[in-house]
């Protein structure tokens, strides 16, 4: 078996205390598992490459679930626990440690380029796997910066030039990078391996409200469609007593373009009574106000894999969803459906779900909480199936 060598340059250029996106989770569950295998860790920070051997990556974790240091602190800290350490931003002058047979991973969309492909072709009986969570940036460039959409192409065509093997969380996702491949004169083996879902057990203090709340976890950009939910609860302040309405509470932090949104939460009179913008929340405080929302609210235009659902679901909180492909494929009916594009369907579901009795939510909790979800450990067996 190849060792695994694991890219971990996003969770470096994230530290200090926010909150975790998608993409920061599954990072995480892939550095715990190379841990378990005995792997490797590689990371570029702006001054150069560390490098983590098999003995000192399993202090890794330890210090970045550190609260107690800011950002710049932690990275001090983590140079200081590295293998090795290049000031050189040329990876050929660390790679002499690396194992012969290695298998260079990367699942963070961050560190993918030509100069780090070639530098690890040059190892022996080497094997290169990247994870694409999602083709959204060029699929969908009226949700995404210029900026950003060129990023992403740049990453996907050395991806496309240079990998081995590409691992990807949905069928969707697979046939869209097989789309992009015609006529480039590469055809990359794409694998669908869907994410785990580990959330772990419900807090024993979920968050309260003086009456019922729903949730939307994510950052505040077009595409998460919180636009929606504005809309929704001005038309509840225009036909309902406000002393009705349930509250909104909104994780995240705001992103781009998104310019009526952000207008919406400096001015409505409604911000502070119903709507509440809560930004980034650590992970123990998002995962106590999900716990404890009488719903999830998921109008999302277009998702790689979508995981608010899935983890809503591990926690027995209901989910109103947009028709998403992933979702319906692995939640079946556990969500509530409803299209994006009709206000008073999700009115309805938003309603119907605030008024439940108390025998329908523990029915309902009953049922979510005992569905059967993606685990990593299935994950894993189809991944590390690659570098066997």
């Amino acid at each position: 078996m190849a060792t695994p060598v694991l890219d971990l340059s996003r969770t470096f250029s994230r530290l200090g205390p926010r909150a975790s996106t998608g993409i920061d989770r599954v990072e995480r569950a892939y550095l715990e598992e190379t841990i378990r295998r005995g792997g490797w860790a590689l990371i570029r920070t702006p001054r150069g490459f560390l490098m983590f051997e098999p003995d000192r990556l399993p202090r890794l974790p330890d210090y970045l679930d550190r609260t107690d240091l800011d950002g710049a602190d932690l990275a001090s800290t983590i140079r200081a626990i590295a293998s090795s350490r290049s000031s050189s931003l040329s990876i050929r002058k660390i790679m002499w440690r690396m194992p012969n047979g290695l298998a260079y991973i990367n699942v963070g969309h961050t560190n993918i380029n030509s100069q780090t492909f070639r530098a690890m072709m040059e190892m022996p009986d080497n094997r290169k796997i990247v994870m694409i969570h999602d083709t959204i940036p060029i699929d969908h460039p009226e949700y995404q910066t210029e900026a950003s959409r060129a990023k992403f192409v740049e990453r996907l065509t050395a991806t496309i030039n240079f990998a081995n093997h590409i691992i990807v969380p949905s069928d969707e996702v697979r046939e869209n990078i097989e789309r992009r491949m015609v006529g480039t004169g590469h055809r990359v083996p794409v694998t669908v391996s869907p994410l785990g879902i580990d959330i772990g057990g419900r807090p024993a203090t979920p968050a309260k409200g003086d009456k019922p709340y729903f949730v939307i976890l994510g950052t505040i950009e077009p595409r998460k469609n919180h636009q929606l939910l504005l809309d929704i609860w001005d038309r509840m302040h225009r036909k309902m007593d406000e002393s009705r309405i349930p509250e909104l509470r909104i994780i995240g932090a705001r992103g781009w373009k998104n310019p009526t949104v952000f207008d919406w939460l400096d001015h409505s009179p409604h911000v502070g009574r119903t709507v509440f913008e809560l930004g980034s929340l650590p992970d123990k405080e998002m995962k106590a106000q999900l716990s404890g929302a009488t719903g999830l609210l998921f109008p999302s235009h277009a998702e790689g894999f979508g995981l608010p659902p899935f983890e809503a679901t591990a926690l027995g909180v209901p989910s109103i969803s947009a028709p998403l492909r992933t979702v319906e494929l692995f939640l079946g009916d556990m969500p509530i459906y409803a299209d994006p594009a009709d206000m008073y369907q999700w009115f309805q579901a938003i309603r119907g779900l605030a008024t439940e009795d108390l025998a329908q939510k523990a029915k309902r909790r009953t049922e979510l909480l005992a569905y059967g979800l993606p685990t990593w450990e299935k994950h894993f067996d189809r991944v590390f199936e690659l570098i066997d």
